[in-house]
């Protein structure tokens, strides 16, 4: 997982809500936005790859925009630029096995350190919680990261194999 770092709301997103005044989620289907907001947030702040699983997402590629907390369950955050981040929606990809699932326990990758709960094993192929204490609330924060986003899986466990012996 990668930290983002979010910048300030973009103007022509602010112009945009005080334009049309969206109610939810459905009404940002004007002007292109979802691709503008889309656009974005890859470009300057994930720099192109999913925070979930750092597989690299290009603006014209199948990634969604993701919110952390979800809109069905959040109504009130749905606006929240803080809660909005584009992840890969591939088939069995984190995005999709995120689906609705959110729990406080969840690490955000806007407010948490991800490098501060996880490391890669190249000897398994693995996302590993960095606590070994399974009481822990670290560890339980990070086995329940792990697995909602599906972080290991044969699909990503053998990109991230290949991706770290290159950079080896």
């Amino acid at each position: 997982m990668l930290k983002v770092n979010k910048e300030q709301e973009p103007d022509f997103l602010l112009d945009y809500k005080r334009k049309h005044a969206p109610k939810s989620w459905k009404d940002y289907n004007k002007d292109d936005i979802r691709n503008k907001i889309k656009e974005n947030i890859l470009l300057f702040e994930q720099e192109e790859y999913c925070p979930y699983c750092e597989k690299r997402i290009y603006t014209n590629d199948d990634g969604h925009i993701e919110h952390i907390k979800p809109r069905d369950f959040y109504p009130k955050e749905f606006q929240d630029y803080n809660n909005i981040l584009v992840s890969c929606n591939e088939k069995n990809s984190c995005g999709i096995y995120k689906k609705n699932n959110y729990d406080d326990k969840f690490i955000n990758p806007v407010i948490d350190n991800p490098n501060d709960y996880f490391y890669y094993s190249i000897a398994s192929a693995e996302i590993i919680p960095k606590s070994n204490d399974t009481k822990s609330n670290e560890y339980l924060r990070a086995n329940y990261t792990i697995d909602i986003l599906n972080l290991n899986s044969y699909e990503l466990n053998e990109t991230f194999l290949q991706f770290k012996k290159l950079r080896i």
